[in-house]
């Protein structure tokens, strides 16, 4: 008879993970399907995306039990949506017997995936930011996460959003920047109007011109610079925040998201983190979250 069989999702906006095994020995199947944010999309269509990536997967393996599914959603913040998505999956899967399934906020197979069951605290930056510590006693804390109208200071959108600023200043007189031109050559946009236009009739996503501003950051450009500078500034005030809230956390620091991938960007705030809290390590994060949510299902009662 072979091993129940035990899976971790990682579910994000636009892409989901899926990592399965039978055994902590067993090879591992990894697996990517949409994304499935439940805030965009619904917990009904965000069932479907899951229960069609976790059978996939068991069609990959002979005559499998399933024991357990943990997945960790953006999104997915409130218990009675992690209740009903649950139950939602479970009965679209239709499994006798029936999976033990766990949904939690991604933040959590992050913290997983970066200290296993121990404590400390990550900071995710992408198109948005959050900053999530677990206690030695297990409390989940956080700061940040906002959103973009509220906050997500180091963010993609941040970082975005300031670059655009700046065109629009030097367009009026304001100081020259490089980011100007070449906000002109990738998109056409050298004119007020044309700013104006694509801004805030066409909804741009303002997160794509945050590489620009790192490059032109890394060239050497005085104001984007100061915009990479003043936003991990703000990002570290974040962890300073979450930090005076904490007690019992042990002093270490893991960073992962889309903007850490920008090596430019992630030595700016590993270097402010470091200069700030000079009693914290901070690392990158060397595991994918969904290893994190494997953990969890393989922890889950049988």
């Amino acid at each position: 008879m072979s091993r129940p069989l035990c899976i971790g999702l990682d579910v994000g906006g636009s892409k989901t993970e899926l990592l399965a095994s039978r055994s902590r020995d067993d090879e591992r199947i990894r697996l990517t399907g949409p994304g499935a944010n439940i805030q965009r999309i619904g917990i009904e269509a965000s069932a479907r995306t899951l229960a069609d990536l976790i059978q996939r997967a068991l069609r990959q393996y002979a005559a499998p039990q399933l024991a357990s599914v943990c997945a960790g959603i953006a999104g997915a913040g409130r218990a009675s949506d992690q209740d009903a998505l649950a139950q939602h999956l479970l009965t679209l899967l239709d499994l006798s017997p029936a999976p033990h399934v766990q949904i939690v906020h991604d933040a959590q197979i992050a913290l997983e995936a970066a200290f296993n069951e121990g404590s400390g605290m990550i900071v995710i930056v992408g198109t948005g930011s959050v900053v999530f510590a677990r206690t030695q006693d297990g409390t989940l804390m956080r700061t940040g996460g906002w959103g973009y109208l509220l906050g997500d200071e180091g963010s993609g959108f941040a970082l975005g959003q300031s670059g655009l600023r700046a065109v629009a200043h030097a367009i009026d007189g304001g100081p020259p920047t490089m980011l100007q031109q070449q906000v002109a050559d990738q998109y056409g946009l050298d004119t007020r109007d044309q700013l104006i236009h694509q801004v805030y009739q066409h909804d741009w996503p303002m997160q794509d011109v945050a590489p620009l501003v790192i490059e032109a950051a890394l060239d050497g450009d005085a104001v984007a610079r100061q915009i990479v500078d003043d936003q991990t500034d703000q990002l570290t005030c974040q962890v300073e925040w979450l930090i005076g809230r904490c007690d019992e956390t042990e002093p270490r620091i893991a960073l992962m998201g889309g903007l850490i991938r920008e090596t430019h960007y992630a030595k700016v705030l590993q270097r402010t983190l470091t200069e700030r809290l000079p009693n914290w390590s901070v690392q990158t994060l060397d595991q994918r979250p969904v290893v994190g949510a494997l953990r969890l299902a393989t922890r889950m009662p049988a």
